[in-house]
């Protein structure tokens, strides 16, 4: 189960794939080296970037500022000292914009004085008056604004090197990078990493549907991840579910950074189907599972007959099921829920090899494959191959049903306009019901919606 206070746990948070399993990024001979530009520039220049958004301190993806006054004033307190500041990373970003990936919590100490008001959680401000100073004491309780203008001038004139990361650098080496320059502080995990790199509307898709309510019970959560370990997961779903396992060739990081690289601002269109697929899929594997969705279970032995659940959402599980689920619709899942429970059951006992794949560590491509091949075989032998009719009566129909008889099923009333009437299915389609005229009937659009039991 993930944990809700953050801490990383061995397999879940810190990375995709343990390092010793990874293999080598693919990437061309002349692209392997980052593209950066090395800039000196004044406080006063980085507090206007920032005022006027050309450089984004805090961007959706970046986690909040925590800093509390005592360490920003010392901050302050060094840049009137004259003692050098570490370096601040930016990279560039969509319309001349700057992200800032290393430094954030430095320079919105610094901005933040500058302006007047210290930053505090949830979008809560203060006054910004230094405090904490041990060598210029003398300024403690000053803001800003009551510095003399000499003060003011050191402030505003003292450098802070910023290295700029060239958009054309390849995305997967800026990934190194960002990940890297994380190594001697507190280390972000990769999906922390990853919304620094690549962002956009997929990134904001991510955030939102991490908050939908069955996704966070199957995790155990009752809000979502707030290192993003969730937004991980649901990356990892799409990223398979578009490559396929029969293409995918192994690295399973470097696979889900280019699903965020190449789609990072998906249509309108693309995203609602993208919500959809995910949601449907998510349902369904509560429906069969429950709260033991995506666990693994060891049957029992002879010494120990009683079997038992893994309690912690098991990566080759959530790939190997969710996947399989997604190419279903939930008419052909639901009235077989206890038949495929009992299957997953029956793998996890009698497939050594699947028991094997899902335990062990890696996302080696031949394990995905094999995992992916075997389910499918199962399921498609207990319900059969995914359904292709559409759940949507014609217009047509609808028609000819309004002009038969204009009554409304439901209450029995005229139904006045064909706008107004709806075709409902007698057996509902998420119960296998077929979409043909045999099982349908004419309802006013307001009673079948108000009546429910529908799949939506």
């Amino acid at each position: 189960m993930l944990d809700t206070q953050g801490r990383n746990e061995p397999d879940t948070l810190n990375s995709d794939t343990p390092e010793q399993d990874l293999p080598a990024l693919d990437i061309p001979k002349h692209e392997r080296r980052v593209q950066t530009v090395i800039q000196d520039l004044p406080v006063e220049t980085l507090c206007g970037r920032i005022s006027r958004g050309a450089l984004i301190l805090q961007p959706e993806f970046q986690r909040n500022f925590v800093w509390n006054s005592t360490k920003a004033s010392r901050l302050i307190e060094s840049l009137l000292l004259n003692i050098p500041i570490p370096v601040v990373y930016v990279a560039e970003a969509a319309g001349g914009k700057q992200d800032v990936v290393d430094g954030q919590q430095r320079l919105t100490s610094i901005s933040a004085f500058v302006a007047g008001t210290f930053p505090g959680p949830s979008g809560q401000k203060r006054d910004f008056k230094l405090s904490g100073l041990q060598v210029l004491n003398e300024l403690n309780g000053k803001r800003f604004s009551d510095l003399d203008s000499a003060t003011q001038n050191l402030i505003l004139e003292a450098t802070l090197r910023v290295i700029v990361i060239k958009a054309e650098s390849h995305p997967d080496v800026k990934f190194e990078v960002f990940e890297r320059l994380n190594l001697g502080a507190e280390k972000l995990n990769d999906q922390e990493l990853r919304n620094c790199v690549y962002r956009g509307r997929y990134n904001t898709l991510l955030a939102q549907i991490s908050q939908y309510k069955p996704f966070l019970d199957i995790q155990g959560l009752s809000a979502p991840h707030n290192r993003m370990a969730d937004r991980q997961l649901i990356l990892r779903f799409f990223a398979l579910q578009r490559l396929t396992h029969l293409h995918y060739r192994g690295n399973m990081k470097q696979v889900m950074n280019r699903e965020l690289e190449d789609h990072r601002d998906p249509s309108d269109a693309a995203l609602k189907h993208l919500e959809e697929l995910f949601t449907r899929s998510i349902d369904m594997a509560w429906a069969v599972f429950g709260p033991r969705a995506f666990r693994r279970y060891q049957p029992g032995t002879a010494t120990q007959p009683d079997g038992m659940w893994e309690e912690r959402l098991n990566f080759a599980l959530w790939d190997t099921l969710l996947y399989t689920f997604s190419f279903y619709q939930k008419s052909d899942i639901i009235p077989n829920a206890d038949r495929i429970y009992e299957e997953f059951l029956d793998v996890m006992t009698y497939d050594a090899t699947f028991a094997e794949y899902v335990t062990s560590t890696g996302d080696k491509a031949d394990r995905v494959r094999y995992r992916a091949d075997t389910w499918r075989r199962r399921m498609d032998a207990v319900v059969g191959p995914p359904r292709s009719d559409s759940r949507t009566f014609s217009r047509k129909l609808k028609k000819a049903l309004f002009e038969a008889d204009s009554s409304c099923a439901i209450c029995s009333q005229q139904i006045q306009t064909l706008d107004d009437a709806e075709v409902d299915h007698i057996v509902h389609y998420w119960r296998g019901g077929q979409t043909i005229p045999e099982n349908a009937r004419l309802t006013h659009r307001y009673c079948n919606r108000a009546r429910g039991g529908r799949e939506d």
